[in-house]
């Protein structure tokens, strides 16, 4: 699929026209992933990371915390948010947590859904952004519910440039990012595509410090080293907004 718009180095600011950029991450590294070039060119960012919490049963361990090397999910969470710090001091950029817990430690999380909503609408009028970049919502359930949710956000918020990410290294995937762009099209959304430069920079700095999932990954995925794709949303027609979650 062409991209008819390039980013140069020199600056991203066709994604950030009315100031202050946020990035609303899934999980403690989905932004860096997806968003860190872009970050560390637009001062004054902040990534609003959604799942932070940890369970009340915070002795669990899952198949993924235990290949990541650690014992439960209460030391997975400390350690990622840690490591997390690191990597936005990298690219010099702000954060934000809002506690929800990650799918893989709930039975139903998509019950979570309207707390969501209104933790991101409350958050985002706190924050004031010019623009706001979102997960196309890849392969995984958190990430499509991430972007679901925010998609509900900016009917409320239509002074906001708006616009998609595309979920680092999930869009590696055979045919997601497709059938994804075809679904979102199907709803009504106007959508222009946009390219960054393959500029790792800071954002290999910031990388590295989630080591605990580059652990789990067995090293840095490739897809991570290559250019971060956007996507402008522009237009949607009228009608419902139907909740999909058919891949989660």
């Amino acid at each position: 699929m062409p991209y008819d718009l390039t980013l140069s180095d020199a600056a991203f600011s066709p994604m950030v026209p009315n100031g202050p950029l946020v990035i609303i991450s899934p999980h403690l590294d989905d932004g860096v992933f997806s968003c860190g070039s872009l970050l560390s060119h637009v001062a004054g960012s902040t990534v609003v990371t959604v799942f932070t919490g940890v369970p009340n049963e915070g002795g669990i361990l899952t198949e993924w915390d235990r290949e990541c090397g650690f014992l439960s999910a209460a030391e997975a969470m400390r350690a990622r948010e840690a490591e997390d710090s690191r990597a936005l001091e990298a690219i010099r950029c702000g954060g934000r947590s809002l506690g929800f817990i990650d799918c893989q430690y709930v039975q139903h999380p998509d019950h979570a859904m309207p707390a969501l909503m209104e933790s991101l609408l409350s958050t985002l009028l706190d924050l004031a952004p010019g623009s706001v970049g979102i997960p196309l919502g890849l392969f995984h359930g958190d990430h499509l519910r991430v972007s679901e949710a925010a998609l509900r956000v900016r009917q409320l918020l239509p002074d906001i440039a708006w616009f998609f990410y595309e979920d680092a290294p999930y869009r590696a995937h055979r045919g997601v990012v497709q059938a994804r762009l075809v679904q979102l099209h199907s709803r009504g959304l106007v959508l222009t595509p946009a390219c960054g430069e393959a500029d790792l920079g800071s954002k290999e700095v910031a990388i590295a410090a989630y080591a605990s999932q580059l652990k789990a990954f067995n090293g840095v995925p490739d897809d991570l080293r290559r250019p971060e794709r956007y996507w402008h949303i522009q237009a949607e027609e009228s009608g419902s907004h139907q909740l999909l979650l058919d891949g989660a």
